[in-house]
């Protein structure tokens, strides 16, 4: 008898955890910003061009990793794939660099939907904010929802490194 209290227990609580993780959000937002003491259009020249994110995005950074652009098309105005040696390919696709803000699409073998948003506010003094939000559609999936909570504190200190050396790049 006690086994079926046990195993009832396990259900109950397996039960609970998923419906919580439903009421949970299925899209998050991871926003990082920083102050760069350098022009707007420099700045905004280091995102857009692919080339000059090896100065600061960690993949690209890798040199385990191969680098290779894609041709353009008509809804993608840049696009590179990053394959390193364990076989994971991310493809990045820049798809919109209208006003203030930059668009960057995220592709990948994985069900979970990325994309990122670099906004550019100029200030005084040759001085631009960049933020850089990380958007995460999680999908119906209860245990990515629950993973989604600690995006922030497993990946954030990832993308704060990558804006400080985006900072340094652009500053110099």
């Amino acid at each position: 008898m006690n086994i079926f209290r046990f195993i009832i227990f396990i259900f109950s609580v397996f039960i609970i955890i998923f419906l919580l993780a439903l009421v949970l959000p299925t899209k998050v937002t991871v926003p990082k910003s920083v102050d760069i003491n350098a022009s707007y259009n420099k700045i905004k020249s280091q995102v857009i061009n692919f080339d000059e994110w090896k100065n600061w995005y960690p993949a690209f950074k890798d040199t385990s990793t191969t680098i290779i652009k894609n041709p353009s098309s008509k809804n993608i105005l840049s696009s590179v794939s990053i394959k390193n040696n364990k076989g994971k390919n991310i493809t990045l696709n820049l798809v919109d660099t209208a006003e203030n803000k930059i668009i960057v699409e995220v592709e990948s073998n994985s069900s979970t939907k990325v994309n990122y948003l670099f906004l550019l506010i100029p200030k005084e003094n040759n001085q631009t904010q960049l933020t850089w939000d990380v958007n995460i559609d999680l999908g119906w999936y209860p245990w990515k929802r629950i993973e989604g909570i600690f995006f922030d504190k497993f990946s954030g200190t990832q993308y704060e490194s990558a804006l400080d050396d985006l900072k340094k790049a652009a500053e110099n």
